[in-house]
């Protein structure tokens, strides 16, 4: 009983993060709406591809480097001990309809020097 009621805490939560995801709020934010809405929120695409049975992709990359952060280890240092300078790149693709629909929205992140 007590591995049972652990499991569906378990799932619960993890229903409840993924609800919470970048990818879940920009697809109920756009999908369905017109890209126009897009456009007035984001600006233009930085990539536009033809996708084979008609219908586009259009990708917004941004990139932005994030500064040294100081890591507190709890102990007590001389030396400062900091993270490395590290470029985020992030993507979010929608895929639009003939008729400018948004049909489906994904987004990826990377990290990278």
């Amino acid at each position: 009983m007590r591995n049972f009621l652990g499991f569906g805490i378990a799932m619960l939560m993890g229903l409840l993060l993924t609800g919470c995801s970048i990818q879940s709020r920009l697809s109920s934010h756009y999908k369905g709406k017109s890209f126009g809405v897009v456009m007035t929120d984001m600006g233009a695409p930085t990539q536009v591809e033809q996708l084979v049975g008609g219908g586009t992709l259009r990708t917004y990359v941004h990139k932005r480097m994030l500064a040294e952060t100081p890591i507190n280890t709890g102990q007590f240092q001389y030396d400062t001990f900091k993270s490395p300078k590290v470029m985020k790149s992030e993507w979010i693709r929608f895929k639009v309809d003939e008729q400018g629909i948004v049909r489906e929205v994904t987004y990826s992140s990377e990290y990278g020097k």
